[in-house]
C-alpha cells in the first residue's frame, strides 16, 4: 500500500511549516529545511497508517520526486 502524492506533499509541507506550493519536488528537502528529527516524525506517521517506509531510502535521496516513487505514490 502506498501513499497519495498529495498526502506526501501535504505532510512534508506541514512538518517543514511551509505552504505545499513552496516545495520543489526536484530539490533536496534538506535544502528546504528537512532534518533527521523531522524525517523520523514523517516516517513514524506514515508507518502508523500501515505504509512500509524505508528510512534509509528516504534519507539518502531526500527529494519529493524520489519519495513519490519509493512510497508508491499515485
Amino acid at each position: 500500500m502506498g501513499l497519495q502524492r498529495s498526502t506526501i506533499l501535504a505532510d512534508t509541507a506541514r512538518i517543514l511549516e511551509v505552504p505545499a506550493d513552496q516545495l520543489d519536488p526536484s530539490i533536496s528537502l534538506v535544502d528546504q529545511g528537512l532534518d533527521s528529527v523531522r524525517l523520523i516524525a514523517l516516517v513514524e506517521q506514515w508507518r502508523e497508517t500501515g505504509v512500509d517506509v524505508d528510512f534509509v531510502a528516504l534519507s539518502t535521496q531526500p527529494e519529493l520526486d524520489h519519495w513519490f516513487t519509493v512510497l508508491g505514490a499515485n
